[in-house]
């Protein structure tokens, strides 16, 4: 049974035994009672956590233990409301005696002797049901069955060796030379080398170890091949035995005794190399893990030798310091369809009609897993077509092999360590299938549940942390996104993970267990009172109407989202047991005053477009923990959240409340913050009351002034007193207009304590300098050994930059008006620049060589530099990755040069060349493009002379079938002479993207009486833009286009007629945008005769 009940009971239990003396007068006659209840916790809590370790069958027991789950929950509930009203006396004592921030509360002296009355009562109550549940209990010997279950026993993987044959194995060709490769070319003077293969259950790591273990090469290099099958029990005499007995294929008597069979190894050992396969390992102890790979060293006489293991866990593979994890990812929808039809139709077997198309969705459920296309292609053999769209529909039953599927990957979750932390993974299941999850807010939830238990050393935020990072690394979790830096933002989880998920919620309830979390996409019809009154989390996206909140009495989490509210229901505020909540609309102006009634929230997220303001009651939410809104002004004295860690923004105001100082009592702030309008404090002496230094959580600081200032300017004093933490991650400085930045910035060192000594910011990664007009010198840089990325934007002043870094992987330089030249070593001392910008740079004349040496470049953009001459001298020794070109508005560059050309075509995907009027050697990029380029989804060519002089073979031979975008501008340089290879050029290239092109920009034939041809032929067009267009009218054939969308007009002088024709209705619609085409005149009836068109002039609708 998986443990139900509140893991924050203890604390919450705890936390009142404290507050009971200090509040005696409001617990006068409970006090007894509470003590009693107390004690009926503590029970409870045993009584669960023993049963969660027992495999419990007896049905009397399982609903004894249901109903003891309900009275945790229950005196959860009224010890939550027992603590609110200790809370709400508490805030009353912070309330001033002139009133002047009084709310209106439901909670009058005549209530409170009411509900105290009442919980008295209910207290009794819990105490009275547990006495005569266990009376119940004795009678029937349920106690004892708890006590003499046995253990649960954890579902075991079935023994794996080398021989068995894979006959299906898609899409893993790659993988399997990548690591045959790696282990062919371990290091010799090494005893051995580790290889770790990391995925998920059922994603084939044994599959494709088999096929890596039994490749020739590694026959080959290796005199023995051991494979051992590990799995959950890692016991190191048990593979010593297993791996002498593979050596010798003596299957004999297990040895016991360490030293023996280790003598043993050592001699079977001697002179040999091997390589050693580990399948299907789970120890996550490190010591048992490094007296093991001890002893193999001790019995290994040669070198060059291999290990490689397989995980579930990124933790396992780390503990054993491989020197290469390969991550297993699933396979595409294609070739788990693949598997589907080998495993259904034989390897040669036709797909019946009808067959392919459900076959395609069914193989999507799959979500490339192999375990699951191979379980369900087996199924599928010989099934009708009604089978197969049941099975699309409702997936598998346990009897045709559901049940396997889940048994796999249930491993995963009996291996987590703690019932907390299977609590925080069967509540992911509340989510839709497939919904990205952000992390942040996913750890509020489970905090709001109280499955985050503090400890002395880590708070509730921290365990969420380590809980999700646990989950990630055991793949019940999926990477769905992540920061420039790696770090995790959200997450997903596999369909089939979900489905296991919530089989363990439901295998946990009947007919009369209690619902708790509950999401609906839309309120269809009135949610009964008997679910109410018992959920704790509530996702309401959509309508509300009518709905009463008060309904919930229960609630810790809220989540509205929609378009509908206009203000926040008033039933809301009698949630008083509400941690959690998240609005995202957009026409809310003012949250309500009596927000600060919500003594026990925790977390408040106002995605909501249209506020204005916070109630100033704000202050009074004295558990808040975070707060996310966007960048309006916070209400007076936001210093009194004193348990406030998230807070984006901070605007200064002049008043008293609204200054600066507030943020010096907010020492537990954590992650970022934008501290706004600095122009606001006065000096130093001020700008020291936010104790910025004493933030050590705070890794994410941004100081701005407003640029639209004339007052005196006392910025350099400012910033002196905002000195950061030495912890420090990013920084940025927007428009600080002093002449020089204070000590700490311009070295990037803070000065630590009395001692007064200097600590450099050493844990910078990233730096941005924004409008900073009166700046000359950039701070000094070359100490920073993270630094990472480097942002200099507005600094008018700055002709040279005479810092040095040699770690960035993202450069920008932007609006630099007096730069005239950038540093000699600046490319080959960042050889992991992976992103570079240079924008609007007027003097700038040329870049550094080096630039086609930078072998991790995959962005590459220059732009508006209009005196750039040259990007630099190719080095000879080019191996580029480059994805993104952008070369915009350089007048003067003339060349490209071709060595960096041929080095970047194979890998582009993006390529941007407009506005260069000068450059000649446009045809030597084509020719490179089309010898190499594979991969390119957007081509712009806009301005740029001799398009046409590119040959019409190198355009033919072009492969474009990936191209989604094409901009093209043909008029530089027009003449009559040159009209028919332009044409050639242009219907070459849409030839060679005709399946795949999208959007196309066409522009500058003004002296073209018709269209490309080929355009006809572009059978997935979704948008058309041409402009300059020298046509009368349009072809009828246009209008053929299936899927065009959207068409605009622009400059065409010539044109007189738009006629579309009745093809038209194969459109579902059409936005079609004109602009300047004076000659241009669509009648009435043809408006009228088409309705599907959606016509606009200059923005304006006709």
């Amino acid at each position: 049974m998986d443990g139900a009940s509140s893991a924050a009971i203890e604390v919450l239990v705890q936390n009142l035994i404290n507050l009971f003396k200090d509040e005696y007068s409001l617990l006068r006659g409970l006090d007894k009672d509470a003590q009693q209840l107390q004690r009926t916790l503590e029970t409870i809590q045993a009584y669960l956590n023993d049963a969660e370790k027992k495999s419990i069958t007896q049905d009397s027991a399982k609903i004894w233990l249901r109903d003891l789950e309900s009275v945790a929950f229950d005196a959860d509930n009224v010890l939550d409301e027992l603590s609110y009203h200790l809370l709400h006396k508490k805030v009353k004592k912070m309330k001033t005696p002139k009133g002047k921030d009084k709310v209106l509360s439901c909670f009058s002296p005549f209530n409170g002797i009411m509900r105290r009355r009442n919980m008295a009562h209910t207290i009794k109550q819990i105490n009275t049901t547990f006495e005569s549940m266990k009376k119940t209990a004795t009678e029937l010997g349920l106690e004892s069955m708890v006590v003499s279950a046995p253990d649960v026993v954890a579902h075991t993987s079935i023994e794996t060796n080398s021989l068995s044959i894979d006959p299906i194995f898609v899409g893993r060709d790659h993988d399997v030379t990548k690591l045959v490769h790696m282990l062919t070319q371990i290091q010799e003077d090494r005893i051995f080398s580790m290889v770790a293969i990391v995925g998920m259950g059922g994603m084939g790591k044994t599959t494709l170890t088999r096929k890596v273990f039994n490749h020739e090469s590694l026959k080959a290099r290796f005199g023995s091949l051991i494979w051992v099958h590990v799995s959950q029990t890692f016991d190191p005499i048990g593979l010593f035995n297993k791996i002498y007995s593979t050596l010798t294929s003596n299957t004999g008597d297990r040895v016991e005794i360490k030293e023996v069979i280790l003598n043993r190894l050592k001699e079977v050992l001697k002179s040999k190399t091997y390589i050693l396969v580990l399948d299907d390992v789970w120890n996550e102890d490190v010591q048992m893990w490094e007296d093991f790979i001890n002893s193999m060293s001790g019995v290994t006489s040669t070198t060059g030798n291999g290990i490689l293991i397989t995980t579930r866990s990124e933790k396992v593979a780390s503990i054993v310091n491989p020197f290469h994890i390969h991550h297993l990812n699933g396979l595409s929808d294609e070739e788990c369809w693949s598997i589907i039809k080998v495993k259904t139709f034989d390897e040669k077997g036709e797909v019946p009609s009808g067959f392919e198309m459900i076959g395609r969705k069914i193989a999507k459920i799959c979500k490339g897993l192999p375990l699951a296309a191979n379980v369900v292609g087996g199924v599928l053999h010989g099934k009708s077509k009604e089978k197969w769209c049941i099975i699309n529909e409702k997936w598998l039953s346990d009897a045709e092999g559901g049940e396997n599927i889940s048994k796999i990957l249930k491993l995963s979750f009996d291996h987590l360590s703690s019932s907390s932390l299977k609590k925080c993974f069967t509540f992911c299941s509340v989510f839709p299938k497939g919904r990205e999850i952000r992390k942040e807010e996913l750890i509020e939830l489970w905090m709001a549940e109280g499955f985050l238990q503090p400890s002395q050393r880590d708070e509730m935020e921290s365990v969420g942390d380590m809980f999700f990072n646990v989950l990630l690394q055991n793949s019940l979790l999926q990477i769905q996104m992540s920061d420039a830096y790696g770090n995790v933002e959200s997450c997903v989880m596999h369909d089939l993970v979900h489905d296991l998920a919530s089989n363990i919620l439901s295998n946990n309830s009947d007919g009369n267990t209690r619902i708790r979390y509950m999401f609906l996409q839309e309120e269809s019809s009135p949610i009964p009172e008997k679910k109410t009154k018992h959920l704790r989390t509530l996702f309401l996206h959509g309508e509300t109407s009518g709905m009463k909140f008060s309904d919930f009495k229960c609630l810790h989490n809220l989540t509205l989202s929609g378009h509908n509210y206009k203000e926040l229901p008033n039933s809301v505020r009698e949630l008083i047991h509400l941690r959690n909540l998240n609005i995202t609309t957009k026409d809310i102006v003012n949250l309500p005053e009596w927000i600060g009634e919500l003594h026990h929230l925790q977390t408040l997220r106002a995605k909501i477009w249209k506020l204005e303001k916070l109630p100033s009651t704000l202050k009074y939410l004295i558990n808040l923990r975070h707060l996310y809104v966007s960048r309006i002004e916070l209400p007076a004295e936001i210093g009194r959240l004193t348990n406030l860690q998230t807070l984006p923004h901070f605007t200064v105001g002049e008043e008293k409340g609204y200054q600066i100082e507030e943020l010096g009592s907010l020492k537990n702030l954590k992650g970022s913050l934008v501290i706004h309008n600095l122009e606001m404090v006065r000096d130093k002496e001020e700008a020291l009351k936010a104790n910025m230094f004493q933030k050590p959580n705070l890794l994410d600081l941004a100081f701005e002034w407003d640029e639209g200032r004339e007052d005196e300017r006392n910025d350099e004093s400012v910033l002196e007193g905002l000195q950061p933490h030495a912890n420090l991650k990013k920084l940025r400085i927007i428009g600080f207009q002093g002449k020089r930045f204070p000590t700490w910035s311009e070295k990037m060192e803070v000065e630590d304590g009395p001692q007064g000594s200097w600590v450099p910011l050493d844990n910078l990664i990233e730096i941005r300098l924004v409008w900073c007009p009166e700046i000359e010198e950039v701070p000094r840089l070359e100490h920073l050994p993270n630094l990472k990325s480097l942002s200099l934007d507005g600094l008018d002043k700055v002709r040279s930059i005479n810092t040095v870094f040699n770690h960035l992987t993202s450069l920008e330089i932007k609006e630099l008006d007096r730069l005239e030249c950038l540093p000699e070593w600046l490319f080959l001392n960042n050889q992991n620049l992976s992103y570079v910008t240079i924008s609007s740079c007027p003097v700038l004349r040329g870049l550094p060589d080096g630039l086609d040496t930078l072998h991790s470049l995959k962005g590459l953009c220059i732009m508006y530099c209009e005196n750039l001459k040259s990007i630099g001298n190719p080095s000879g020794r080019s191996r580029g990755i480059l994805r993104e070109l952008n070369i915009t508005e350089c007048g003067e560059l003339m060349e490209l040069p071709r060595q960096m050309l041929e080095s970047w075509a194979p890998t582009v995907e993006d390529l941007k060349l407009e506005g260069l009027g000068r450059l000649k050697n446009l045809p030597t990029l084509m020719d490179c493009l089309a010898k190499s380029s594979t991969r390119l989804t957007y081509l712009r060519i806009l301005g740029v002379p001799k398009l046409m002089a590119a040959s019409s073979a190198s355009i033919e031979s072009w492969d474009l079938s990936s191209l989604r975008t094409l901009e093209i501008d043909v008029s530089v340089e027009w003449s009559s002479e040159a009209s028919v290879g332009i044409a050639e050029t242009v219907e070459g290239m849409l030839q060679g993207c005709c399946n795949s092109l999208v959007g196309l920009v066409l522009k500058g034939v003004e002296n073209w009486e018709w269209l490309p041809k080929s355009i006809e032929n572009l059978t997935v067009l979704s948008w058309l833009r041409m402009e300059n267009i020298g046509a009368e009218e349009l072809p009828q054939w246009l209008w053929n286009l299936p899927f065009l969308a959207s068409f605009g007009l622009y400059s065409c002088h010539k044109l007189k007629r738009v006629d579309v024709s009745k093809n038209i209705t194969k459109l579902e619609a059409l936005y079609v945008s004109i602009r300047d085409c004076p000659e241009l005149s669509i009648d009435s009836e043809w408006r009228n005769r088409n309705q599907r068109v959606y016509i606009t002039v200059h923005d304006q609708p006709l």
